[in-house]
């Protein structure tokens, strides 16, 4: 049986190496025109339009300025991450390489699907050297629903990789919101507790297999493979 294989790669495959909240003060700053008052660890697994959505909200931002500034903020968002970190060196989490070799090496089809910002995302996995073990990916800047943006990537394999119907369906994230956007999907899931979530949510999310870090990388191997 062919598997996919998507996986949400913050604070599971990378990891900035300092708090970047920067780069959503600037975005929002530049399009907006105030200092808005938030936390990012927040907002982990969050798709980015939500987010800043949220953010503007908790600001008493009018709904009616939101709309009018609000397309074009997920570009901002990007340009933004890049002035602020895009340039510096960035954590590659232990075992993650060795995971997505190991995915390679048994014939998945591994995408991407997360929240974040695509240009966000390329830019992390360049200066990692890990963009090649991915064949495509499904972004928050072009989908909010993470259940749409999973079933967008399922259309995408099959369309341009040759996946074929009822074939396996993964999702690896470390957040509680795709794990639960994954069994929405008809996807199933393996939880990774590197991030902001402990094993226990990521299991009450619905994951059918929840590791620490990609340490124990062979556990996730085994679930996705059996």
């Amino acid at each position: 049986m062919q598997r996919l294989v998507l996986i949400d790669v913050n604070n599971l495959i990378v990891k900035d190496q300092k708090d970047v909240s920067e780069y959503v003060f600037e975005a929002i700053r530049s399009r907006y025109g105030f200092e808005p008052s938030f936390k990012l660890s927040e907002y982990e697994g969050v798709p980015a339009q939500l987010m800043v959505r949220d953010i503007l909200e908790k600001n008493e931002v009018s709904q009616d300025e939101i709309a009018l500034r609000l397309e074009g903020t997920a570009e901002e968002l990007g340009y933004s991450y890049y002035n602020v970190t895009g340039r510096e060196a960035i954590t590659v989490l232990e075992g993650a390489r060795q995971f997505l070799e190991e995915l390679s090496k048994r014939g998945a089809v591994v995408g991407i699907a997360t929240g974040d910002i695509e240009d966000i995302i390329k830019n992390k996995l360049q200066r990692a050297n890990l963009a090649e073990h991915f064949k495509f990916g499904e972004y928050g800047n072009k989908e909010n629903d993470l259940t749409r943006l999973i079933q967008k990537a399922e259309r995408r394999a099959s369309a341009e990789f040759g996946l074929e119907a009822g074939s396996s369906v993964w999702i690896v994230a470390s957040s509680p919101q795709i794990i639960k956007a994954s069994a929405a999907a008809g996807a199933k899931a393996v939880g990774v507790a590197s991030g902001g979530y402990s094993k226990e949510a990521l299991k009450e999310a619905g994951a059918e297999e929840v590791i620490e870090s990609l340490r124990e990388r062979s556990r996730a191997i085994k679930a996705i493979f059996r």
